[in-house]
């Protein structure tokens, strides 16, 4: 095309209004609201127990549940601020403090049921978290892909630790209050599986370039 101000004319009319994206605390909110229900929605497909809050050490688990549900708001407040260019995000020291103080309360509270008890919870739970997860994981890398990031490992490893985290604290409510130190492994192999698998899969969605 010749004519610069027919092409500009032409753009024009195709152009189509651009939808502003929310503030991240708003997306964070509407994040938590979409997949805490549809994670919860995805356990019913497994075999689950209450947990009993009655139980001696069950304030440690509660505890934990705060943690882990406190960490997941700001590792997916700080991928959202990421996906913006020349936004500052948390300090990620503060990440690391909130998961240190989680990791020495689920020490403490590690218990020494009888084997043949906790053995039939080690895959069940890495099962339940990864599960969960999943829906969680699809919503993560939509609400990414609308502002796309310059910084996609950065990105998706922080929402695949905020939607790990979350995935955590419902398995609190479906756990007993005491750990056995082979379903924790679980725990932590279901963390590092949740993280992986949002790199992977959201990569070439949520990346700018």
């Amino acid at each position: 095309m010749d004519s610069h101000e027919a092409l500009i004319e032409k753009l024009s009319r195709s152009a189509a209004p651009i939808k502003r994206t929310l503030p991240v605390r708003w997306r964070v909110v509407s994040w938590v609201l979409l997949a805490l229900p549809t994670g919860a929605l995805a356990s019913l497909l497994l075999q689950r127990t209450a947990t009993d809050w009655s139980q001696p050490g069950a304030a440690w688990a509660m505890a934990q549940l705060g943690l882990a549900f406190t960490f997941g708001l700001l590792a997916i407040n700080a991928a959202f601020t990421l996906s913006i260019a020349g936004r500052r995000t948390l300090n990620m020291r503060w990440l690391m403090v909130l998961a240190m103080v989680w990791l020495g309360s689920v020490l403490v509270n590690i218990g020494h049921p009888p084997l043949s008890a906790s053995s039939l919870h080690d895959t069940h739970c890495y099962t339940f978290m990864v599960t969960v997860s999943v829906p969680m994981v699809a919503l993560v890398i939509g609400y990414l892909r609308r502002t796309r990031t310059l910084n996609p490992l950065r990105s998706l490893a922080l929402s695949g630790t905020g939607v790990a985290a979350m995935a955590l604290a419902l398995l609190t409510f479906c756990h007993p209050v005491h750990l056995h130190p082979e379903d924790f492994l679980m725990h932590l192999a279901a963390i590092v599986t949740i993280i992986g698998a949002t790199v992977a899969l959201g990569w070439r969605w949520v990346s700018a370039y």
